[in-house]
């Protein structure tokens, strides 16, 4: 053991006596500004920028589905009014039929107008301009 003792203190030596050596001084770069103060003020702008762009478009297609919705409603009140218009025009024509078919009309010259159907019918006949001068 006591040769165990003796190993450790010699590793523990140095095998060359050097003499001390003065600490070296250490390279040091100069001391910098540092930018992180603009780093942060350029990366909030960045970040409002962002969110302005990004509440824009959420406006934007809010507003697009209101005017889809005003345009929708638009278009139902045209359908309505057309299908109205169509029924009218319908009924309409139907009157008109009725009211233009020969019977009624003779109806009613003879009821309201006091008219009467012609006994005795004479035709008449034209020959040209050269007749009417003899």
């Amino acid at each position: 053991m006591a040769r165990s003792g003796q190993a450790r203190a010699m590793a523990a030596q140095p095998l060359y006596d050097d003499p001390p050596r003065a600490p070296r001084p250490s390279l040091q770069r100069a001391p910098r500004r540092r930018s992180r103060p603009q780093a942060r003020v350029r990366r909030s702008w960045r970040l409002v920028a962002v969110l302005v762009c990004v509440a824009s478009l959420g406006i934007g297609r809010v507003a697009l589905s209101f005017a889809v919705v005003q345009k929708s409603l638009q278009t139902d009140a045209v359908v309505r009014a057309q299908t109205q218009f169509a029924g009218e025009n319908e009924s309409l024509s139907e009157e008109v039929a009725r009211l233009s078919s020969s019977i009624r009309i003779h109806n009613v010259a003879l009821s309201r107008l006091g008219l009467v159907a012609a006994t005795n019918v004479q035709y008449l006949t034209v020959h040209g301009a050269g007749a009417a001068s003899r």
